[in-house]
């Protein structure tokens, strides 16, 4: 049986309780709820005022509160406002059945219940017990969501039949019975977000074995368990029907993700895209909504924002798979460009360089040949992080490195130790201490350094692009120019840690298209070089002389494009 610990001075339960539970609206001596379990009192929560008083969503405030921050994460579970949850029901809630399929305390039903309600569709008990549908594989949240519906329409908790403890991702329909004939009317919730580049939410090799028999190509090694969800919603709706599920904004660009895109767009129709700019979840975690119907698509998508899930207007739907980020890039004010059209056929970045990347074994390959550097004779090779990269400048032994755990004043690295080591992995770094270029990731404009010297040795996750020596400067003013930033900025929202940066894979830089006007780009390679030269110390001057030129050779008009560009630049400061 589950029991309790103590944290500082709350009470904290356990969430892996696996009996009913049910809350009694007094407890013993502390004016709080006590936790029953198979008849036994579990130690009380001490709260201000009774549980009759708590405000609306206040027990699903508590349950989040029960669990340890170290639960949350593993189980991916946070609170939903209850104002997001409302302006989200609104949307696919018309009529008919609802289902959450990972319900957690039921803020969702709890607001389609009263959406229901104001439909005048049925009293609240007749809601509760023939309309509403719930799971979720934590028995003491199905507890407490069965608890908030049960007092709301005033029945018991016993008729509360359609809210079980049970896990629909890997067994369907099946967690109801035979649930509604024909599937539900709609789909709501605000499914776990388990990524899986962290160690806490990272799925063992059954669990991912299991959901790979389940959900066959759609999942792949960094496929997120809430995207899953998306898969499983449209089994679950009914013809003609909606779902609103909240996302991490990775669905929107995340490679990974590209599997289930396509399969929402096979089996229905991106109807609207709800995307918080607000930050209302804990942590400031970014989050979206695809709204989607199981029907034909549509030929535009509405737009919704905030808390408030407000109207935001309409941009043109998405082609099948692509990346969806560019539908709210104007939502984040990131200038409209098309390089795609005006580039078309000029060219592209891989056609005058190897772009490539470092992956995990070369990082750990690294690990013990670093050291710092011993002076003026020391020639070993400089270790370049990237954040380390600045625009058309390197930081090193300006800027602290972050390595392995520890910050490095000058980290150089010994070959003959990484050869020693791993002969493949030392082979890879020997082969780029050669002239070339490091792009840099996670950054709010896109960041390349030249290495002139060719004695950079690139820790992952820095692109390398290796051209030939006489086209190191096109290729570096190309790749900083204004207009490529908005057109990557707006191309991969949600694929980085934040939707206002920039995250670049290797082979999406090979694709970016190069220059239309000759003499513009050889105007702005000569002020990329003297900003090189200028080492860090360009003036704004400069740097507008080159963002000016830039947007000639790609043919884009400067307003509002340069204007947004150096807003975000480092060297605007």
């Amino acid at each position: 049986m589950g029991g309790s610990t103590t944290s500082g001075a709350r009470t904290v339960l356990s969430a892996g309780i696996p009996i009913e539970v049910v809350l009694a609206s007094a407890a013993a001596g502390s004016g709080g709820p006590t936790f029953i379990v198979d008849g036994n009192v579990v130690e009380p929560v001490a709260l201000d005022q009774p549980v009759e008083l708590i405000a609306d969503g206040g027990l699903g405030r508590l349950y989040e509160s029960l669990l340890e921050s170290d639960d949350r994460r593993s189980l991916g579970a946070f609170y939903t406002p209850t104002e997001v949850a409302a302006g989200l029901v609104a949307q696919v809630v018309i009529d008919g059945t609802v289902v959450d399929p990972a319900c957690g305390s039921g803020v969702f039903l709890q607001a389609a219940a009263r959406k229901l309600f104001d439909l005048g569709v049925g009293s609240p008990a007749e809601i509760v017990k023939e309309r509403l549908f719930g799971a979720d594989i934590d028995p003491l949240a199905v507890a407490v969501c069965r608890w908030n519906l049960a007092s709301w329409a005033g029945i018991s908790v016993d008729e509360v039949t359609g809210i079980v403890a049970g896990d629909p991702l890997r067994n369907g329909m099946a967690v109801w019975g035979d649930g509604p004939v024909g599937g539900f009317d709609a789909v709501v919730g605000n499914p776990p977000f388990l990524g899986q580049l962290r160690g806490t939410t990272v799925r063992n090799a059954a669990e991912r074995e299991d959901l790979k028999a389940r959900f066959g190509d759609l999942v792949g090694a960094y496929t997120d368990t809430a995207w899953l969800f998306l898969a499983l919603g449209m089994e679950l709706l009914a013809k003609g029907a909606r779902m609103a599920l909240i996302q991490p904004q990775s669905v929107l660009a995340a490679r990974d993700a590209e599997p289930l895109r396509i399969d929402l767009r096979n089996r229905g129709c991106l109807e609207a895209l709800w995307f918080d700019r607000s930050k209302v979840f804990a942590g400031n975690t970014e989050v979206c909504a695809l709204i989607v119907e199981r029907s034909s698509c549509s030929r535009s998508v509405r737009l919704l924002v905030d808390r408030e899930v407000v109207p935001a207007g309409e941009v043109a739907a998405p082609e099948a798979g692509i990346q969806w980020g560019g539908l709210v890039a104007g939502l984040i004010g990131i200038p409209s460009v098309d390089l795609a059209r005006s580039c078309s056929g000029v060219g592209r970045v891989g056609d005058l360089a190897a772009v490539t990347a470092g992956f995990r074994q070369h990082y750990y390959g690294l690990v013990p040949a670093v050291r710092e550097h011993a002076g003026a004779f020391d020639e070993s090779p400089r270790l370049i992080t990237t954040g380390l990269v600045d625009p058309l400048h390197c930081k090193w032994s300006k800027r602290y490195a972050r390595f392995a755990g520890r910050a490095w004043t000058a980290p150089v690295v010994e070959t003959d130790l990484v050869l020693a080591e791993d002969l493949a992995v030392g082979e890879w770094i020997e082969a780029r201490l050669r002239p070339k270029l490091l792009l840099a990731s996670q950054t709010r404009v896109i960041e390349v350094v030249v290495d002139v010297t060719g004695d950079m040795v690139p820790v992952t996750p820095l692109v390398i692009l290796e051209p030939e020596e006489e086209d190191l400067w096109k290729l570096a003013a190309a790749l900083s120019a204004p207009p490529v930033t908005a057109w990557v900025a707006k191309l991969t929202i949600g694929a980085a840690r934040a939707s206002g940066r920039i995250k670049l894979s290797a082979h999406q830089a090979s694709e970016l298209p190069l220059p239309m006007d000759d003499r513009a780009w050889s105007e702005g390679e000569a002020l990329a070089h003297q900003i090189w030269e200028s080492a860090g110390s360009a003036s704004s001057g400069t740097w507008l002389a080159f963002g000016s030129a830039m947007c000639r050779a790609y043919g884009v008009m400067e307003t509002p494009v340069l204007e947004w560009w150096w807003e975000h630049h480092p060297g605007r400061v």
